[in-house]
């Protein structure tokens, strides 16, 4: 794989998300970082940057409220998408890049709740044959937020009963989404349950039960791998 220009956009409010992801990416790549909470987050310099790759992270904000940077971030999203580079959005983030390029009408609160835990989630077979992953594959879920329409000419990669947009990809936009987070592997994501314990019991679900479960694969190596090895 060619070493690649990557920025991560952080909008996780404690940070957490940048060292995770970090932590997944090969070293042969150049990796800047930036945490998102205002508009003044962007340098102004940003848009002349040639990244090849650009990460949006997840976050404990909602999709269905504005944040102070939110304005900035979808016309950065825009921006990056006219001159061709390619975009990853994690749960938040894939909610925000469909937000900026479908519309506000693109996402919502999940009218099934919350969507915590080691869940499953059914690939289709494309996503079965380019990812090499099963048809049920379970993976680190935490959101109440949902994609329900996704950019034109996008192909809907996977799908739960919780949330039917679960991943895609835009071979034409540049452009791959998860709803779920492929960064976390079993100690990670088993961690941020306990760290969480008191928010996910407030909501009436054990914690000691989802850390018993654990992911079915390496959903960060096959997630990031396939994003990075797309060229523009």
């Amino acid at each position: 794989m060619k070493p690649r220009k990557i920025l991560i956009l952080d909008y996780s409010i404690d940070r957490f998300e940048t060292p995770i992801i970090r932590n997944c990416l090969s070293k042969i790549h150049s990796v800047t970082s930036l945490f998102i909470d205002t508009e003044a987050s962007f340098p102004n310099s940003l848009a002349q940057e040639d990244f090849t790759h650009i990460i949006h992270t997840g976050s404990a904000l909602s999709i269905t409220q504005d944040a102070p940077f939110m304005k900035k971030a979808m016309e950065y999203i825009r921006h990056a998408n006219q001159i061709g580079v390619w975009q990853m959005g994690i749960c938040f983030g894939h909610q925000l890049v469909c937000k900026a390029l479908v519309g506000e009408d693109a996402v919502r609160a999940s009218p099934n709740g919350f969507e915590v835990g080691w869940g499953t989630v059914h690939f289709t077979d494309t996503a079965v044959n380019l990812l090499g992953v099963k048809e049920k594959e379970k993976v680190w879920q935490h959101h109440f937020d949902e994609v329900i329409a996704v950019p034109e000419e996008s192909e809907i990669w996977a799908t739960n009963p919780h949330s039917k947009i679960q991943a895609y990809f835009n071979r034409e936009k540049h452009l791959l989404g998860t709803q779920f987070h492929p960064e976390f592997d079993k100690t990670t994501g088993n961690n941020y349950f306990l760290k969480d314990r008191k928010f996910i019991e407030k909501n009436k679900i054990s914690v000691d039960e989802l850390i018993n479960d654990a992911p079915s694969f390496d959903s960060a190596k096959v997630f990031f791998e396939f994003f990075l090895k797309q060229e523009a």
